[in-house]
């Protein structure tokens, strides 16, 4: 830690995110700023405009140098779960400031860490104790070299602890009209769905509704993210409601823990709860 980080403090933390249009995203900096807010702390948004390495000009690095800019005590960054990230930002900082990174892991830097492994283990699993065999996962590959295949392989370990057929379907996008077109081609491949977030479940059960299917009683579906319109949709979604809140507490203490001077790197782990609504059909048992 740099003496400039120990005596010109400026009482301002940089935080980098993706996507605050979308809810899971605007809802965790809602709760940072809070969190934030309670320690007296001012906090600088810096939103990149990709969230992923694949596009052509990767500005993760130029963002976290532009936040680096406005003299900034520390540095929180919603990290994206690429192979390369932690290498990038470390070497993108180069010790100037403090960093905590949150919701995938990044080898060398504190940080809070969502147990996707774990939600999506739990998620399957409340599904095949409702009777159902016969379980897709609508997401990432479970054999991509990405902290973002973890949900993936939640569900493929769950199937496998049960000796049952297991099937990805590539997710089409990040949007809820990728996952209406999936569930128009689904037909009868499955009784039960788990899709990476809510985005995804809510545009499925639309597409099976219109093949005709109806969901929970033809086929069960399961989101993640808990969204505000999750409980209000029709039928109610049932999902992982990620701890947005614990994570901004937990992030604000791991920079707090830097600031006054404590360097040893420590990782918090976090897993979501599982809300059952009407989705997925508990109150009824698959046939």
């Amino acid at each position: 830690m740099t003496q400039r980080i120990v005596t010109e403090r400026t009482g301002t933390l940089g935080l980098l995110t993706y996507q605050i249009s979308r809810e899971t995203f605007g809802r965790q900096t809602d709760q940072i700023l809070r969190a934030a807010y309670e320690e007296q702390y001012q906090v600088v948004i810096s939103m990149a405009a990709h969230r992923t390495p694949l596009a052509p000009m990767d500005d993760q690095a130029m963002q976290i140098n532009q936040l680096l800019s406005r003299s900034i005590d520390g540095l929180l960054i919603n990290t994206r779960g690429d192979e390369e990230e932690s290498e990038r930002i470390l070497n993108t900082v180069q010790g100037r400031v403090p960093v905590v990174t949150f919701h995938y892991s990044t080898p060398n830097l504190s940080g809070v860490v969502l147990d996707n492994a774990a939600d999506f283990f739990e998620a399957t699993e409340h599904l095949i104790r409702l009777g159902h065999e016969r379980i897709g996962f609508i997401g990432p590959d479970w054999d991509a070299a990405s902290p973002v295949s973890a949900k993936a392989k939640g569900y493929l370990l769950a199937m496998q602890k049960h000796g049952l057929p297991h099937e990805f379907i590539p997710a089409l996008g990040i949007y809820a009209v990728e996952g209406y077109l999936q569930g128009k081609r689904l037909s009868y491949r499955f009784t039960a769905l788990v899709c990476r977030d809510d985005y995804a479940a809510m545009g499925v059960c639309r597409g099976l509704e219109e093949l005709g299917l109806s969901v929970p009683e033809d086929v069960a579906v399961v989101g993640s993210g808990n969204i505000d319109v999750a409980a209000y949709v029709i039928p109610a979604l049932t999902t992982l409601a990620t701890p947005y809140e614990a994570i901004a507490e937990a992030a604000m203490e791991l920079m707090l823990e830097q600031l006054e001077g404590q360097n040893t790197l420590r990782q918090i782990t976090l897993k979501s709860s599982l809300i059952v609504r009407e989705s997925c059909g508990a109150n009824s048992r698959k046939k």
